[in-house]
């Protein structure tokens, strides 16, 4: 189940609470109202659920109570803001109350990283059929496009080393974005994970940043798990998030963050 977290920003609001017009209550009052959605009183719903649809909210990790009020949210504005709205995203922004949205954020994560997990095992399935069947046989003759590669790389004059810990998010959010940011035709970034770190957990990390995985399909960006570089460098667990640039014309590394 691929998750859709398309979500939709009232600007008045922002507005009228940057002028100091409308207190937070009345922000989150306002917002219910926005959504046409009261999260507390479901009796405007039909409280029976088909067989169907108890089945798929099993699927999502949902209880029938939180299918209801999926049903009830996307039969408002949200619907029309945004079609095909996963269940757990739709729950989670509409959500006021802040254990419930944390609720639903545990859903999100477990969800999303049950997927990415599935679609890492079956890429290194996939992968080894390639090898399997074909063995080291050229399959594409793509000469030309690795010529235009090396054109690329040969741009880069610096690459940017990140040594993190897939389990800081919010913690290295400035960081990362940062870093995310500076990435062009003269710079790459290679983020390595601490030694050990399941894939999964880099996808997962990866996800909460947005990288996109056509840039990572480039090189411009890398996402590593093995432990080479940490020696190289001598990284400290310990210390992290730390950064290293290295020119690329005359190799030297310097560190720019972290002890």
């Amino acid at each position: 189940m691929r998750l859709n977290t398309k979500s939709r920003i009232v600007p008045a609001l922002f507005a009228l609470a940057i002028a100091g017009n409308v207190s937070g209550q009345s922000i989150s009052r306002m917002a219910t109202q926005d959504s046409d959605v009261d999260l507390t009183d479901l009796s405007g719903t039909n409280k029976s659920l088909s067989t169907e649809e108890k089945s798929q909210a099993k699927k999502w990790s949902l209880t029938e109570s939180d299918w209801l009020k999926y049903k009830e949210i996307m039969s408002g504005p949200r619907g029309i803001w945004s079609p095909g709205l996963d269940p757990i995203t739709a729950l989670g922004v509409s959500e006021t109350d802040p254990a419930e949205r944390r609720r639903y954020a545990d859903i999100w994560m477990e969800v999303e990283t049950r997927r990415i997990e599935l679609e890492l095992a079956f890429e290194r399935e996939r992968m080894a059929a390639g090898k399997r069947l074909h063995g080291d046989q050229k399959r594409i003759n793509n000469d030309a496009w690795i010529e235009a590669w090396k054109k690329k790389q040969a741009q880069v004059t610096s690459v940017i080393n990140l040594f993190v810990d897939a389990s800081c998010l919010e913690e290295c959010s400035s960081v990362a974005k940062s870093l995310l940011r500076s990435v062009g035709n003269k710079s790459k970034l290679d983020i390595y994970f601490k030694p050990g770190t399941p894939e999964s957990e880099a996808a997962v990390w990866a996800t909460y940043f947005q990288i996109d995985p056509k840039v990572v399909a480039t090189r411009h960006i890398t996402l590593n798990v093995h432990a080479s570089k940490w020696k190289e460098l001598k990284i400290s667990t310990d210390s992290l998030p730390q950064v290293w640039v290295e020119d690329v014309a005359t190799g030297e590394v310097t560190q720019t963050h972290g002890n």
